[in-house]
C-alpha cells in the first residue's frame, strides 16, 4: 500500500489518505480514486460496457464521464438495466448489448448486484459461452481456470460499502426459476477497483445502513469460522475493526466522508476476506431463506445472526471471545460472556440502522425448514461454522425463527 507522507491519519481512519493496494487486484482509494483507476487501466479500455442501474447512474455518471474523457479515444456503451436481487435476464441482456456493440471491457458503477452481474457478464465475454452453457461442465471448467492474458479489463466502482462483490470471486444471481445461484470464479474477480468515497454519499441512508451490516457480518463471519486462513483471518479482523467505528459514524453523520471512507475499506477488506475464508452459517442459511421472503439482504440477515450466533456461541464462544477481547468490546476473561458482549453490540448496531432483528411475520412450517436446512448445508459456508450444525439442528433454527416470542 502507498500513501501520502504529509499527512497523520486519526486512530482507525484512512479517509484523509490516498493510495493504492496491489493484491488481490489493484484497488486505488481516497480521494481522487475513480480517475486513477481508470487512467491505470486506460490502454485497455477502448470500448467499454459500464453495467449499472438507472438511479446510480443518474447520481455517479456525471463523474465517471468526466473521469473517462481523460482517456484518449475510449468510447463506451451503457447498459443500465441492472435490479435489486439481479436475474439472469439481466445479465443476458448485458451480455447481448456487449456483443453487439463490441465491447473489449467493463466498468461496473454501483452495488453488489450490478458487480455480481457484471462478474458473469466478464465471464460470458471472455468464454464466449451462452450464460446456460456458463452453468454447465464447459462453463464450470472456465471458472476455475486461471486468468489469461486476453480476458476482458474489469473495474469496479462501488457506490454503496456492503457486500464486498468488488474483492470477493462469488456473484449471487438469480435463476430462471426464482431460486439464487452463486457463479464463484477468481477470475472473475475485478481487475481493478476505485474506492471513492463520495460516490457514496447520493445512496439513501436505509440500504447505506443495510449495506454496512452485511460488511459487519461478512468480517465476523471470516473472522469465526474453522477455515485456516492467517491472512485471510487477519484481514477480516482490520476489516471488522474499521466497520465497529464507521458504521455507527456514517448513520449519526451522513456527511462524514472519513467515515464513509473506512466503510469503504471495511467492505472490500471483508470481500478479500471472505475470498480466503468464506463466511459461516449465518450467510449459508441466509441464500435460501431469502428466496422465500423476497426482503433486503440484511432484513433476512439481521434475525438470522441473533438466532445462529447465540447457539454457536454456546459450545463454540472462542473466536467470538476473541473478536470482543481484540476490538475492545468486552474483556471479561470469560469466553462466553464476552462472546455475547459482540453479539449485542452487533445488534445494537442493527438497530440503530433501522434493521430488524426478528421477523414480524416469517411463516414456516417443519417441510418448510426441513427445505431450508437441505438447501443451506449445500452452502460452502454453513460447513465451516464454528459450531457445526447437523439438518436437524438448521431445520429447528429455521423455526425458531418462525416462532415469535421464543427466547434467544
Amino acid at each position: 500500500m502507498t500513501m501520502r507522507e504529509d499527512i497523520t491519519p486519526p486512530d482507525n481512519t484512512i479517509s484523509r489518505l490516498h493510495g493504492l493496494i496491489r493484491w488481490p487486484g489493484d484497488c486505488h482509494w481516497g480521494d481522487g480514486a475513480l480517475k486513477r483507476a481508470l487512467q491505470s487501466a486506460s490502454r485497455r479500455l477502448k470500448r467499454p460496457l459500464i453495467v449499472t442501474d438507472r438511479m446510480v447512474w443518474q447520481a455517479a455518471g456525471p463523474s465517471v464521464q468526466s473521469a473517462l474523457s481523460s482517456l484518449e479515444g475510449a468510447g463506451w456503451v451503457l447498459y443500465d438495466g441492472v435490479m435489486p436481487n439481479p436475474t439472469l435476464a439481466q445479465v443476458r441482456e448485458a451480455l447481448e448489448k456487449s456483443r453487439s456493440h463490441g465491447c473489449d471491457s467493463l466498468i461496473a458503477v454501483g452495488g453488489g448486484s450490478t458487480i455480481d452481474v457484471t462478474k458473469v457478464v466478464m465471464a460470458g465475454m471472455a468464454s464466449g459461452l451462452s450464460i446456460e452453457e456458463l452453468q454447465g461442465t464447459h462453463g464450470q471448467a472456465w471458472l476455475d481456470a486461471a486468468a489469461e492474458s486476453t480476458d476482458p479489463m474489469f473495474v469496479a466502482v462501488p457506490t454503496t460499502s456492503g457486500t464486498g462483490s468488488e474483492s470477493s470471486s462469488a456473484a449471487l444471481i438469480q435463476n430462471d426459476d426464482g431460486r439464487k445461484r452463486v457463479f464463484r470464479s477468481l477470475r472473475t474477480r475485478p481487475s481493478i477497483v476505485a474506492l471513492q468515497p463520495d460516490l457514496t454519499l447520493s445512496l439513501p441512508m436505509r440500504p447505506t445502513a443495510q449495506g454496512g451490516f452485511d460488511a459487519l457480518l461478512h468480517a465476523l463471519g471470516a473472522w469465526v469460522n474453522t477455515e485456516p486462513s492467517p491472512i485471510g483471518k487477519a484481514t477480516a479482523l482490520q476489516a471488522l475493526r474499521l466497520g465497529l467505528t464507521a458504521f455507527p459514524k456514517v448513520l449519526k453523520e451522513p456527511g462524514n466522508l472519513h467515515a464513509r471512507a473506512d466503510m469503504q475499506m471495511s467492505s472490500y477488506l471483508a470481500g478479500v476476506a471472505i475470498g480466503m475464508c468464506k463466511v459461516d452459517a449465518i450467510h449459508g442459511m441466509c441464500t435460501p431463506l431469502e428466496a422465500r421472503v423476497h426482503m433486503a439482504h440484511a432484513e433476512v440477515l439481521a434475525p438470522l445472526f441473533g438466532v445462529v450466533a447465540r447457539y454457536t456461541v454456546q459450545t463454540h464462544p472462542e473466536q467470538y471471545a476473541q473478536a470482543a477481547r481484540s476490538l475492545q468490546v468486552s474483556n471479561i476473561g470469560d469466553d462466553l460472556r464476552d462472546a455475547q458482549a459482540i453479539i449485542a453490540r452487533i445488534e445494537s448496531l442493527a438497530e440503530l440502522g433501522g434493521i430488524a432483528t426478528a421477523f414480524a411475520d416469517l411463516r414456516l412450517d417443519e417441510q418448510g425448514a426441513a427445505q431450508l436446512a437441505t438447501q443451506a448445508l449445500q452452502s460452502a459456508s454453513t460447513p465451516l461454522n464454528p459450531r457445526p450444525l447437523s439438518a436437524a439442528e438448521l431445520q429447528s433454527l429455521y423455526l425458531k425463527l418462525a416462532i415469535p416470542g421464543v427466547p434467544q
